[in-house]
C-alpha cells in the first residue's frame, strides 16, 4: 500500500483556499456586505421624517383658501322683548403668507374677504297692545387682517398647526339694510369700534403634487359692536365657525442641516 504524503495534499488545498478565501482579520460585518454585495450596501439613515421633508422644507409659503363660514350675530342690547341671536352661513375667502421662524413654530399673515347676510329680529308694540315681531336684515362686506402663531406639529404624513391670533377688520363698502316693516332698502355706512378681534383654531396640510393641500378650522370673534349710521339696525356682536380649504405653494427652499 502507498503512503499518501501531505505534499501531495498541498495543490488541493491551495485549490480550496482559492475558491474559499478566509476572512481577512479585522473586515465588520458591514464591510463584508458592502464589498461582496451579498446583501446590498446600506443607505445612512434620515435624520428627518418624510413628512417634515415634503412639508417643512421651505421657508415661505403662500396659500388660497374658501369655504363656509357659520356665522353669529348677538344685539348688543339683546333682553327677550328687543332681539335675539342670530345665525347665518355665509363664505370667507383667504389669502395667507406662512413664515417657517422656529423648527416648530411659524407666523401667519392672512387677508381675508368676507361677507355677512343676516336678519336680527325684534319686538313693537302693535295694536291692541300686542306685541309685534319683525325683522331687520342687512348685508355687509369687510376685510379681515389676522396675524397668527402656529406650533407645527408632524404626524405621520400630514402637519398638524393649532393656532392663535388677533386681527384689524376693514369695512367694505356700504352696509345694505331692509326692515320687514316695510320702507325699502337703505344703504349705510359702519363701522366696527374697535376694529379687533381674536380669533383660535388649527389647520392641517399634506403634500400633494409641488404644493401642498391645506384645512383650516377657526373660531373668530370681534372685540367691538357693529354700527351702523343711520337707519333702524342696532349695534350688534358678531363671531364665526369657519371652515376653509385651499392649495399652497413653498418658496426658499431650506438647505440640508440648515436650521432657523
Amino acid at each position: 500500500m502507498k503512503k499518501y504524503t501531505g505534499r501531495k495534499a498541498l495543490p488541493a488545498v491551495l485549490l480550496l483556499l482559492c475558491l474559499f478565501p478566509l476572512p481577512v482579520s479585522g473586515q465588520t460585518r458591514t464591510e463584508e456586505v458592502v464589498d461582496t454585495g451579498r446583501f446590498g450596501a446600506e443607505e445612512p439613515e434620515d435624520s428627518g421624517t418624510v413628512a417634515e421633508e415634503d412639508i417643512n422644507d421651505k421657508w415661505l409659503r403662500l396659500g388660497l383658501r374658501a369655504g363656509p363660514s357659520f356665522r353669529f350675530y348677538t344685539p348688543s342690547n339683546d333682553t327677550p322683548y328687543t332681539g335675539g341671536d342670530t345665525q347665518s352661513v355665509s363664505m370667507d375667502l383667504s389669502l395667507q403668507a406662512n413664515l417657517r421662524v422656529l423648527p416648530f413654530l411659524s407666523v401667519q399673515a392672512e387677508m381675508v374677504f368676507t361677507w355677512d347676510n343676516a336678519s336680527l329680529w325684534a319686538y313693537r308694540l302693535g295694536t291692541n297692545n300686542e306685541t309685534d315681531r319683525y325683522t331687520n336684515d342687512y348685508t355687509a362686506f369687510s376685510l379681515q387682517f389676522p396675524l397668527l402663531v402656529k406650533l407645527d406639529l408632524y404626524p405621520g404624513a400630514f402637519k398638524i398647526s393649532p393656532f392663535l391670533g388677533a386681527y384689524l377688520l376693514a369695512p367694505l363698502g356700504k352696509l345694505k339694510a331692509s326692515s320687514s316693516l316695510g320702507g325699502g332698502k337703505s344703504s349705510l355706512s359702519w363701522s366696527l369700534s374697535p376694529p379687533l378681534g381674536f380669533l383660535a383654531g388649527v389647520s392641517g396640510s399634506r403634500k400633494v403634487g409641488p404644493g401642498a393641500v391645506i384645512a383650516d378650522l377657526r373660531y373668530t370673534a370681534d372685540l367691538g359692536a357693529l354700527k351702523a349710521k343711520g337707519g333702524t339696525i342696532q349695534e350688534f356682536r358678531r363671531g364665526a365657525v369657519s371652515l376653509t380649504v385651499g392649495y399652497e405653494l413653498g418658496f426658499f427652499t431650506r438647505q440640508k442641516g440648515e436650521r432657523p
